[in-house]
Order: structure tokens, then sequence, then C-alpha cells
């Protein structure tokens, strides 16, 4: 009874939150914006936006348009103030993830945009491959507009993941109180990061100890990362020879990371989709099952 209780109490405060988010100030549509995620709460300041992209293709920033109006109407649908987002990649991606999606983000209402905003961990710069050293990594928030524009190629397919109330409360809660900055301080960029190691992320690695956090509610990298290695299945990647000589060249990769003997244990999007963590799994393209 005192479960159904905390439940209920928990959906209540959820949708008075969502209501009252919704409310509040009007400030039109975004167009192309993103900035690193700061101190501010998604209250705060909307994101500055960037300056106009030398070209654009048409056809694509149609396509995000169109992906951009799903993705809002379904979590307005919802009343979800927290989702992970995931938008496609190319072909190397299918052979490796069901899903067939390559970057994925924390979509959280911004009252003040009055829409999702993504918070995605990215690759800071862009490195020579024979560069030394690792890549480094930070978050960046970007407007969902800008999040499908980035996709590879022009299929129209996006993958919305949806947690329970309480899990999208905490998250949310995160955010606001800067606790999600905990979980990245390593600042470490890893394409194959280990899915239970501290020593480097990804963006999909990085969605997972946000959840995995907001579970435990400890933000603690070191307790998160021992709660992953028991109760995750991570994605297995198994590489072609020419894929592993690929890999092992790319300056995003720590080779020092790799295991000596396959797969790769990894957090993928497929994998996230497979697990137990939300409550709704909802692809573009209306597809149920991978």
């Amino acid at each position: 009874m005192k479960s159904h209780q905390r439940r209920l109490f928990t959906r209540q405060r959820l949708a008075q939150a969502f209501a009252l988010v919704m409310l509040v100030t009007q400030l039109g549509q975004m167009g192309f914006a993103a900035e690193p995620a700061g101190a501010e709460p998604p209250s705060a300041a909307p994101p500055a936006i960037q300056t106009a992209k030398p070209t654009i293709d048409a056809k694509k920033l149609a396509l995000a348009k169109e992906l951009t109006t799903w993705m809002q109407a379904t979590l307005q649908e919802k009343k979800a103030l927290v989702a992970v987002v995931a938008r496609k990649g190319g072909e190397d991606v299918k052979k490796h993830d069901k899903t067939g999606m390559a970057h994925t983000g924390l979509a959280v209402y911004d009252p003040r945009a009055q829409t999702w905003l993504i918070y995605n961990l990215v690759q800071e710069t862009k490195k020579p491959d024979s560069s030394p050293g690792p890549a480094t990594e930070s978050i960046w928030r970007t407007a969902p507009l800008d999040f499908y524009y980035g996709q590879t190629g022009y299929d129209k397919e996006a993958l919305l993941l949806i947690p329970d109330v309480e899990t999208q409360q905490r998250v949310y809660e995160a955010i606001l109180n800067g606790n999600y900055k905990k979980l990245n301080a390593v600042k470490t960029y890893n394409l194959l990061s280990p899915y239970d190691s501290v020593t480097s992320l990804n963006c999909n690695k990085w969605l997972l100890f946000n959840l995995a956090a907001a579970h435990l509610d400890n933000y603690d990298p070191a307790a998160v990362a021992a709660a992953i290695h028991t109760g995750f299945q991570p994605g297995e990647l198994r590489l072609s020879p020419l894929e592993e000589i690929f890999v092992r060249r790319k300056s995003n990769v720590i080779l020092s990371e790799l295991p000596k003997h396959p797969p790769i244990q990894t957090v993928t999007v497929e994998s996230l989709y497979r697990s137990n963590l939300f409550q709704e799994k909802l692809f573009y393209s209306g597809k149920t099952a991978l």
C-alpha cells in the first residue's frame, strides 16, 4: 500500500511540475542553438543562438523539423519532463546496433524555451588520428532542431526512450542542482568506453550513468559504475579484422581500454533499448520491435 501511495504521489508531483513549466515564459520557437551546459538550470536563460551554418541542406533541415515536431508532440502527450532521444547513424552503425541510432542525449524540458533541450555528451575537439593523448568530452545543451539536423543520411527515423516518472523527476532535479556534472568529471572521451569503468565516457555511457545514478539516488561515479557492472547487460561488439585495424587508428578510441579478446563490451543504443530502464520505447516509424 505504501509503495502504491508513493508511486501515486510521485505521479502527482511530476504532473504538477509539468503543468507548471508548461505555463511559464513564452519565448517562441527555437532555431539552431547549442552551448556548453553550464551552471544554469533548465529554467535559466535559454542558449545563445549559434552563428548560421555556412550552408544549409534543405532536405535535411526539413527532416530535422519533422522529427523535432514529432519529439515535442510525443513528449508533451506523455507529459514527460525527461526522456532519452536518439538520432540515426550511418550504415556502419546498423551492422552493430539494430536500432540504427548513433548519437543520444537527454531531452530536458526548459520552460523558458518552451521545448525540450538536449543535454548530450560530445567529443570536445576533432583530433588528427595521429595526435597523442586521449580525446576530451563536454556536455552540450542543444536545440532539438540542431540535434536532428546532425544525423547521418535522410532516413525518417528516431527513437524516444521514456523512463518512469520517479526516475524522470530525479534526473530533472539532478539537472537543476548540478549533480549530473559529477558523472563526467573525468573529461576523457572514448568511442568504445568500457560500460562499467570510470576512466572514460561516451554519449551512451553518460546517459546510462545518469539513469543509474537517479535509480540509486547517488551521483558518486564509482558507486554508479559498481551498480551498472552487476545490473546492466552491455552491448557486445565483434569487429571484423578490417574494422579492428580502423578502430585502432582512431584518436577517439583509447587502446588501453580495449579488451585483449572480443567482444568489446560497451553501452550501445540497442543495449539501452533492451534494458528495463524505460517504460516506453517509441520509434518515429512506429515499429514496435527490433
